[in-house]
């Protein structure tokens, strides 16, 4: 069966804490934490896009990049080249600076092979300011205090106001990096729609809780 986006609604929104129910957010697939690689294709996924890049020329990062083409190939998929054209598409930015020998660009590789050879509007419209420990190690802010370190590409090239920005991540947890980079997009456009999409959500088996 063709893979199709799925709304988080009222029966998902309980997992991921920061969502509320003005947010447009939609994933493809369900990853379970606590879980390892052969759990589930989500798991597959999602556990090697977030394979540290200082394992690069290890014979194991090749599955890093396998990743990064499987989740576009997904996303192709599953959005219409008409909407792809008519959105901003804008990756969340990793947790370090681009000057940082971790820096990992994984989720604008995503974009830029899901759009390839389409017309289409990739910005990194929002930057980190300063270097974070990984919300994946366990480092965790609120959207508030993760705001505090991002802020809007300064050769931003987006002269008019778009008609959606849509960001792209691979994993939704509690929302919070969702929630940080649409409130610094509404301060710079108050109106403008601001959706999520990402290549899984964070599943919570019933009766668990987590971050």
């Amino acid at each position: 069966m063709p893979i199709r986006l799925q709304k988080i609604d009222e029966h998902t929104r309980p997992d991921h804490s920061y969502l509320d129910e003005n947010d447009e957010c939609y994933y493809l697939l369900e990853y379970t934490p606590r879980e390892g690689f052969a759990f589930s294709s989500a798991n597959d996924i999602i556990l090697n896009l977030k394979k540290s890049v200082d394992r690069r020329g290890r014979a194991e990062y090749r599955y890093k990049e396998w990743a990064i083409q499987r989740s576009s190939a997904l996303l192709r998929e599953a959005l219409s080249a008409q909407w792809i054209a008519s959105a901003t598409l804008v990756p969340v930015p990793c947790s370090k600076q681009k000057n940082h020998p971790l820096y990992d660009d994984r989720m604008l590789q995503v974009l830029q092979r899901t759009t390839d050879g389409l017309p289409c509007d990739v910005q990194e419209l929002v930057i980190q300011n300063d270097n974070l420990d990984s919300f994946h190690d366990g480092y965790r802010l609120r959207p508030y205090q993760l705001k505090a370190y991002y802020e809007l590409d300064p050769d931003l090239r987006v002269r008019e106001v778009p008609r959606e920005v849509a960001i792209f991540d691979d994993l939704l947890t509690t929302g919070c990096h969702f929630k940080a980079m649409q409130s610094i997009i509404h301060d710079h456009w108050p109106t403008v729609l601001v959706s999520g999409i990402f290549i899984a959500r964070r599943y919570i088996p019933h009766g668990e809780d987590g971050e």
